[in-house]
């Protein structure tokens, strides 16, 4: 299961460049931030409207000062939320100070209009009881994956498909794991730990030439990761999906959408030639793998030349789709546009194949936010209604997708429950017709998923508009 990222922005006093991820603000820009540069230093600020507020009850698992979050296990959250464990950003000052794991606490959740959520007015309702010396220390702070209220910068751990208990991986096969550190045995590199040595955000930077692209015109990108501590330009990155970094190109209408990955160049940064097809305003994704730090996914801005600065003008309209079948878009792949997709070109097919028709079936249904749903994909073949069994794994996987809410304040890069076979070569691997995935939306409103599978020798994608309810 994977835990949609909630983005709401704060301003935050840490130095930020060119990030922000899965932290997609929505709402008003304040007008200092309607001329975005192509390098976006600092998160642009954003007011907020229409708040509701909830009684928040649970128990502090974990405290995280230094990014102000508290992990809590809480109780029902009224008509928003049912009970889970989740981390969320703190506003109390005195609060962060005074508690520790273990406290029972009462405060509010604020949640705005458009998704940004923090607890406030906390009050520490029953101590925890102290530590005996022999079990100080016992329980490691946890480090959430993702957090209600903050940047959401932070992606999940990788997978574990070996021994769950390992605390050491490969760095290009992260699916390996091992309780104490030696060679990899698939490729025979060092193994390093999974633990992060460096907990806070990494930092990006984004270039490009031209500086204000031309829609439809060639424009190259190029990124580079610093260490936040040291502010040294970092090199080494782990092996996430076959590829050290993913992109994402979504206009702010949403209608155009990229999924490619970069190179990388000796320095360390990495490069791409990409197109723009539309005027205006871009959200870029980048999704990567620090070895010094956690998988994690930051954004930042790219505007093209025509865009007027328009910022709630310019922002999806989204309908849900009445009839959740569609026949997917298609790309063919080629030798020249293969490693930008992130395709492996000798295991495609001598032929393409036909269309395909994707239908999605949620479970259960409707879609409520703060509970979890599987989104079914059922596969057939367009022309002879066949299911589909002859799927490619596409960067390590059968399928990726890619959520984003309305208003682009929700951010989501997943994968199908259905994994592959990493003891086996994948080139010759084949699978279909269904395949699931599990999200939790974490707040009402409109969202778009798209989803990309490798078919024959075509890469297609298809996009679904849901729309998600309060829980009752």
């Amino acid at each position: 299961m994977v835990l949609m990222k909630n983005t709401s922005d704060s301003t935050s006093k840490k130095k930020r460049f060119a990030r922000g991820f899965a932290g997609l603000m929505i709402v008003l820009m304040s007008s200092l931030a309607l001329a975005l540069p192509v390098s976006l230093r600092s998160r642009v600020s954003f007011s907020l409207q229409q708040t509701q507020r909830y009684e928040l009850k649970g128990i502090v698992k974990s405290i995280d000062k230094a990014n102000r979050r508290a992990t809590i296990e809480h109780e029902k959250i009224g008509d928003y939320m049912d009970a889970m464990t989740m981390p969320f950003a703190v506003k109390d000052d005195k609060a962060l100070k005074e508690m520790e794991p273990g406290d029972q606490i009462k405060g509010t959740l604020v949640v705005t209009k458009d998704g940004a959520t923090w607890v406030e007015k906390i009050t520490i309702v029953v101590k925890a009881k102290k530590q005996s010396s022999a079990n100080a220390g016992a329980d490691k702070q946890e480090n959430p994956s993702f957090i209600m209220g903050e940047s959401g910068d932070r992606m999940p751990p990788p997978p574990r498909y070996g021994d769950t208990g390992g605390l050491f991986t490969c760095p290009m096969h992260l699916d390996i794991r091992a309780n104490k550190a030696g060679k990899c045995p698939r490729c025979g590199m060092e193994l390093v730990s999974t633990e992060p040595e460096i907990e806070e955000e990494f930092d990006l930077q984004m270039e490009a030439s031209p500086k204000v692209p031309q829609p439809g015109q060639p424009v190259k990108l190029r990124f580079a990761v610093f260490n936040p501590r040291t502010g040294t330009q970092v090199k080494q990155f782990g092996l996430m999906h076959d590829k050290l970094f993913h992109l994402f190109l979504v206009s702010q209408d949403l209608n155009d959408f990229q999924h490619i990955h970069p190179r990388q160049l000796a320095d360390g940064s990495f490069v791409i030639d990409a197109k723009l097809k539309q005027p205006g305003l871009y959200k870029v994704y980048t999704d990567f793998y620090p070895l010094a730090g956690a998988p994690q996914v930051l954004q930042t801005y790219l505007a093209t030349a025509g865009w007027g600065g328009e910022v709630n003008t310019g922002q999806a309209k989204l309908s849900p789709n009445a009839a959740l079948v569609k026949t997917a878009t298609n790309a063919l792949v080629t030798r020249e546009n293969a490693e930008d997709l992130g395709v492996d070109f000798t295991a495609l097919e001598k032929k393409s194949v036909g269309d395909l028709k994707v239908e999605l079936k949620l479970d259960p249904g409707p879609l409520v936010s703060g509970k979890t749903t599987t989104l079914k994909y059922q596969l057939t073949d367009a022309q002879t209604g066949e299911p589909v069994h002859d799927l490619i794994p596409y960067l390590g996987a059968w399928g990726h997708m890619l959520v984003l809410s309305e208003d682009q304040s929700a951010v989501l890069h997943s994968h199908p429950e259905q994994q592959v076979d990493f003891e086996k070569k994948l080139a010759t691997q084949r699978g279909g017709p269904e395949l699931t995935f599990d999200v939790l939306f974490p707040a009402p409103g409109n969202y778009r998923i798209w989803t990309q599978f490798l078919r024959g020798r075509q890469l297609n994608t298809v996009a679904f508009d849901v729309s998600v309810k309060r829980l009752r």
